[in-house]
C-alpha cells in the first residue's frame, strides 16, 4: 500500500499501474490483485487508513477515562491537517479520492459513503466518552455532535482540495474546527 501511495503521489493516480505498483512493492501483480482487486481498491485502501488516527483516538479514549477528549480530538485533527497540507500532492491524492468516492456511489461494495459513515462512528465514539463524562453541553448528543463535526471536517477538507475557498487547512480550517470544539466545553461551574 506504500509503494502506491507514493507511486500515486509521485506520478498521478491515473498514470499509475498495478504492474508499477507490484515492482515497486516487489511482488507480483496477481498479489496486489488479490489483496485489493485493482487500483481501486488500492485507493480505497489508503482512504481508509486516513481514518486510523481518528479510530486509534476512539478507541484509546474508551480505554483511558483520565484523557482530555476535546483536547485530544483538536490535536489528531490539527495533526491531520498539517500532514495533509505539508505535501501539496497529498491534494491531487485527496481529489482523486473524492471522485472516485462519487463515482463509486453505484457501487455496491462501497457506495461513496463508507468512508464518511466510518469516519462518523469514529466521531460518535469520541463524544460518547465526552458525554459520559458530563463534558457535553446540552442539547447536543454523541449523535448530533458527532454529525456536526463530521459535516464541517468534511465540508472543509472539501472545499480545501477543490482549491475553490481562499483557505488553507492550517490555520483557517484549523480554527474553525477549534472554535467548534470549544463550543463543546462545558463551563466550569
Amino acid at each position: 500500500m506504500r509503494a502506491a501511495e507514493t507511486l500515486f503521489l509521485q506520478k498521478g493516480y491515473s498514470a499509475v499501474s498495478l504492474e508499477e505498483v507490484a515492482a515497486a512493492a516487489g511482488v507480483t501483480r496477481g498479489a496486489v490483485h488479490w489483496h485489493f482487486v485493482n487500483k481501486q481498491g488500492l485507493l480505497f485502501a489508503i482512504r481508509d487508513e486516513m481514518q486510523l488516527p481518528m479510530r486509534d483516538l476512539a478507541e484509546q479514549l474508551s480505554l483511558d477515562r483520565a484523557c482530555a477528549p476535546l483536547d485530544a480530538l483538536g490535536d489528531v485533527i490539527t495533526g491531520t491537517f498539517t500532514r495533509l497540507q505539508a505535501d501539496p500532492r497529498q491534494r491531487a491524492l485527496l481529489k482523486v479520492l473524492h471522485q472516485l468516492d462519487f463515482a463509486a456511489s453505484d457501487d455496491e461494495t462501497d457506495d461513496g459513503t463508507i468512508f464518511r459513515q466510518q469516519l462518523q462512528a469514529s466521531l460518535f465514539k469520541i463524544f460518547d466518552v465526552i458525554d459520559r463524562k458530563g463534558e457535553l453541553p446540552a442539547p447536543w448528543t454523541s449523535q448530533s455532535a458527532a454529525l456536526a463535526l463530521s459535516v464541517v471536517l468534511n465540508g472543509l477538507v472539501n472545499e480545501w482540495v477543490r482549491g475553490k475557498a481562499d483557505f488553507e487547512l492550517i490555520p483557517d480550517a484549523s480554527a474553525i474546527v477549534q472554535t467548534l470544539l470549544d463550543a463543546w466545553r462545558v463551563p466550569a461551574r
